[in-house]
């Protein structure tokens, strides 16, 4: 018999030292997952630069004006745990890399759900019902929204680092002759809450947006919000399926590989359209255009 960081071949009277095993920064796919998420987080930067530039376009003040650079942020900020997952874990990535993922993405997806809904009440219900939509207007329903569903994902995280606190393990069981090093937040409660929390959000976002599939052309996001939560969908199935028959040590790459889908995809499908216009179809980008949409 062998100590426990050890392991011994059938019928071997030797002992060998265990191969300490976890996705280190130096590796190739880990170089290729650094570099898309470091593109992603230059290019978040330069639309926030570009959406200011452009603050006062009607192509920016229809996708959210202000509110598109909260948006960002949180894109930002979901992007920035990503590194967490690389080199050998510790409390202080254990704690910081899912929950940023988490609460960004939550932020995005509320002010996205707030965005499609905001939409729709305008051009559907604002005429139908004026005095609920002049108290939304005037107690800051919209700002409101994004306050209490970030907070609840926010009580969610703290109480899941809190109770169910994510720690550095060791994992013996599954390589004989090998000891992976990864973080325990798979396992609990509080993360499976969070993520379906945000799983919540997917679907009322794309609720809102089908709702407004027959809206004006410019304020028409059903397609594009469809997609980027079907990449979502996609990519957390994906990674819950392989994280329920493999434990190894390019388990966290495929973590970030989800998580940088679900950032990518929800750029993509809501800022990608609106750059295309500002930047190569400024005729699009005036009140004349919007004024002929609408009334078409």
């Amino acid at each position: 018999p062998c100590g426990k960081e050890e392991w011994a071949p059938e019928g071997s009277e030797t002992c060998f030292p265990r191969t300490v095993v976890f996705l280190t920064w130096h590796e190739p796919i880990s170089w290729v997952l650094l570099a898309a998420n470091t593109l992603l987080l230059l290019v978040v930067a330069g639309t926030a630069g570009l959406f200011a530039w452009h603050l006062d376009t009607p192509v920016v003040r229809s996708a959210g004006g202000r509110l598109c650079f909260f948006m960002l942020g949180s894109l930002a900020g979901g992007s920035c745990g990503l590194y967490g997952f690389f080199g050998e874990p510790t409390l202080p990535t254990c704690l910081l890399r899912q929950g940023l993922f988490v609460l960004g993405f939550a932020i995005f997806l509320s002010c996205l759900t707030i965005r499609s809904f905001q939409l729709v009440f305008i051009f559907k219900f604002s005429a139908k019902v004026p005095t609920f939509y002049h108290a939304w207007v005037q107690n800051h329903g919209p700002s409101l929204f994004v306050v209490i569903s970030s907070m609840a994902q926010l009580l969610i995280c703290l109480t899941w680092l809190a109770v169910w606190t994510p720690l550095p393990t060791r994992e013996y069981q599954r390589f004989p002759q090998l000891v992976v090093l990864d973080c325990s937040e798979a396992n609990s409660l509080g993360f499976m809450l969070a993520f379906a929390y945000n799983g919540l959000l997917s679907v009322s976002a794309f609720a809102c947006s089908y709702l407004g599939k027959d809206l004006p052309e410019n304020y028409n996001e059903a397609k594009c919000v469809t997609f980027s939560l079907l990449l979502n969908f996609v990519s957390w199935i994906g990674f819950f399926t392989t994280a329920s028959v493999y434990q190894g040590k390019y388990l966290p790459a495929v973590n970030v590989l989800a998580a940088l889908s679900s950032l990518s995809g929800g750029f993509s499908g809501y800022f990608l359209p609106k750059c295309y216009v500002i930047l190569c179809r400024p005729d699009l980008n005036s009140t004349e255009h919007f004024q002929a949409s609408i009334q078409d």
